[in-house]
């Protein structure tokens, strides 16, 4: 039987993950039931995506009252306008928050976690370019744009990143990057190609949402992450878990999409003619 970790999230769940499943149990889900924390001083991939993807689900529906689950969403350009916005904020905070971290920790001379973060800091730079030129394709002064319409729900991310990267645990940023990615993987090729069916033709705007999505480099990036937070040693790992909690309950938050209506108004604002 494989070895399992077992680690405990502030909401009191526990998650215990072996090299193939993870068990969920919700505080007093079991009578009383406790169990201690326990994660190997020697991490291994399987345990740790097992691990993380308790994290994520652990956090996701530690809200009593989630967003609506994104394949429910129906899709519409106004929302793929709104969410380029979004994704602007997000992607625009990656580079130079990751540089930042990668200096902390080559001060202390972790040169492997320092290099680990320029690395995710050179494979997001210019993301933030591309969801400008999706925007700029719809017609829209799209520098003006973003930084009038700036989604709170994405702001809430960049300042949940920000804090983990200036916390005394800075390699809390890895499980902030990961949660990203892993939930990026819900954007299906299928998802893509209904956005698409909206838009004008001749109009290529989903750039940004297909690097970030099963069918762009995060799909890569997960397992990459998976290997390096594999090989850290338990109280990283169990650091990058708990921030990977912490921002799948931030993205269970419920959606702060304005509506349609609102949207075409604000669109209307900064177009090009």
């Amino acid at each position: 039987m494989s070895e399992s970790e077992i680690l405990k999230f502030p909401n009191g769940t526990l998650v215990v993950a072996d090299d193939k499943n993870f068990w969920y149990q919700r505080p007093n889900q079991f009578g009383g039931l406790v169990l201690s924390e326990y994660l190997m001083e020697q991490g291994r991939a399987p345990h740790t995506r097992q691990l993380l993807a308790g994290a994520l689900l652990a956090g996701h529906s530690s809200r009593v009252s989630g967003r609506t689950a994104a394949d429910s969403e129906e899709p519409s350009l106004e929302r793929h306008v709104y969410s380029l916005a979004g994704s602007y904020q997000t992607t625009h905070a990656t580079p130079p928050m990751m540089r930042h971290v990668a200096t902390r920790f080559s001060a202390v001379g972790n040169q492997a976690i320092s290099e680990y973060c320029l690395h995710i800091a050179e494979e997001e730079a210019g993301h933030d370019a591309l969801a400008l030129k999706d925007l700029e394709s719809l017609g829209l002064r799209a520098e003006a744009f973003v930084q009038d319409i700036r989604p709170a729900f994405s702001l809430a991310m960049v300042e949940m990143f920000q804090r983990f990267a200036h916390s005394p645990r800075p390699i809390a940023v890895l499980g902030y990057a990961y949660a990203l990615e892993r939930f990026a993987l819900f954007q299906t090729s299928s998802r893509i190609e209904a956005i698409e069916a909206l838009l004008p033709p001749g109009i290529n705007s989903t750039r940004c949402l297909r690097v970030h999505s099963s069918v762009g480099s995060d799909a890569h990036h997960v397992v990459e992450s998976i290997k390096f937070i594999a090989s850290l040693g338990r109280v990283d790992r169990r650091e990058i878990a708990l921030a990977a909690f912490e921002t799948a309950a931030l993205m269970a938050a419920p959606s702060d999409y304005p509506g349609n209506e609102a949207m075409t108004s604000l669109i209307r604002r900064h177009r090009n003619w």
